[in-house]
C-alpha cells in the first residue's frame, strides 16, 4: 500500500504531465496565392522548417481555396517561427467528373521567415507563369 506522501507525489506528477505543451509553438499564417496574377482556385500549401538555416520541427499546412489560405481553418496546422520553406501545389477548381485534374503548378518552393508579432501573419504568393507544368 502506498503512503499518503507517495500517493500525493504521484498525483502531482500525473497532473503536471498533462500540463506540458504538445510541442513547439505554432503560429497562424494567411494570405493570397495567385498564379500569373490570378487567384488559384484550389490547392495546398505547406510550411516546412528550413533545416538548411537551422530551423527544425513539425510541418504547418493549409488548403488554398479561391486564392486564399489560412492555417486557422479546421484541419489546417499553424507554422513554426523562424526560417521556413513554403511549398505549393495549385490548379483548377474541383470538378466531380475529373478524378485527377491537371494542376497548374506542383511543388513550387519559396523561402520566408516567420517572425510573429501577435495575431495572424500574412504572406501573399504570386506563382510566375513559367512554373506551369
Amino acid at each position: 500500500m502506498l503512503r499518503p506522501t507517495a500517493l500525493f507525489t504521484l498525483a502531482i506528477a500525473a497532473a503536471l504531465a498533462g500540463c506540458r505543451p504538445p510541442g513547439p509553438a505554432r503560429y497562424q499564417i494567411e494570405g493570397m496565392v495567385t498564379f500569373d496574377g490570378q487567384p488559384v482556385p484550389s490547392g495546398l500549401i505547406r510550411f516546412e522548417a528550413d533545416a538548411t538555416r537551422g530551423n527544425h520541427g513539425p510541418v504547418g499546412y493549409a488548403a488554398i481555396k479561391d486564392g486564399r489560405y489560412t492555417t486557422a481553418t479546421q484541419g489546417a496546422k499553424g507554422a513554426l517561427q523562424g526560417p521556413l520553406v513554403a511549398i505549393m501545389t495549385g490548379g483548377p477548381a474541383p470538378n466531380p467528373t475529373v478524378e485527377f485534374p491537371t494542376m497548374w503548378f506542383t511543388d513550387y518552393t519559396t523561402t520566408l521567415v516567420l517572425e510573429p508579432t501577435g495575431g495572424t501573419t500574412t504572406f501573399d504568393f504570386d506563382i510566375p507563369r513559367e512554373q506551369k507544368k
